[in-house]
């Protein structure tokens, strides 16, 4: 019977060393871009005045959000290759994350109040509308998102000298598996956050 510290390691090498490193750069870019983004729309006047973040005191309330994503990451990341496959892991570790990251961008750009470029403040008061409008914005979102992991895998495979999908299958499956994932894990905590409440 192997001590948590062995399954520990073990399972955190199952793949090959150029994925550790890629879902290590992942938890590290989920907890560090979102809020260098937000910093950049603090201090660019033609960014703050298109949509101002919230003050700096509020994003460190909700800064949990960005913990619980790299958590995820790297929950999902443990879980060994013969039990989920890395569609699976895409779907589920990558979709749940990109979907805390998401809910991070809404409360920090605050687009449930002001009238910005973007704003949900005319269908906060409707259910189906609101879930629908954070949906499509969150299909944009998983996509940017999804693009990025991608693109990271794809440099980080042609310096290793691994050999590719020449088809753009295997890329095109991921970013499916991360939008749908990020669907499925954002309707659960829509419906824990707001579709339980009465506005």
């Amino acid at each position: 019977m192997p001590t948590p510290i062995q399954y520990l390691l073990e399972n955190i090498s199952w793949y090959a060393p150029i994925y550790n490193i890629s879902w290590v750069l992942f938890m590290v870019y989920a907890v560090t871009l979102p809020p260098l983004l937000l910093y950049i729309f603090h201090k660019i006047p033609a960014l703050r005045d298109v949509q101002p973040p919230r003050p700096w005191q509020y994003h460190r309330q909700t800064f949990s959000y960005l913990f619980g994503a790299a958590f995820v990451i790297f929950s999902f990341r443990l879980i060994p290759y013969w039990i989920f496959n890395d569609k699976i892991l895409h779907f589920l570790g990558g979709g749940i994350a990109i979907a805390l990251i998401y809910e991070y961008f809404v409360l920090n750009f605050d687009l449930q109040k002001t009238g910005g470029i973007i704003s949900l403040q005319k269908v906060i008061g409707n259910k189906s509308r609101h879930l629908l409008a954070n949906l499509i914005l969150l299909f944009l979102f998983s996509s940017f998102f999804s693009v990025f992991s991608e693109l990271y895998e794809f440099i980080s495979k042609y310096i290793a000298g691994f050999e590719f999908d020449s088809s753009g299958l295997d890329t095109w499956v991921d970013i499916l598996a991360n939008i749908a994932g990020a669907f499925v894990g954002y309707i659960t905590l829509w419906f824990w956050k707001y579709g339980i409440k009465k506005a």
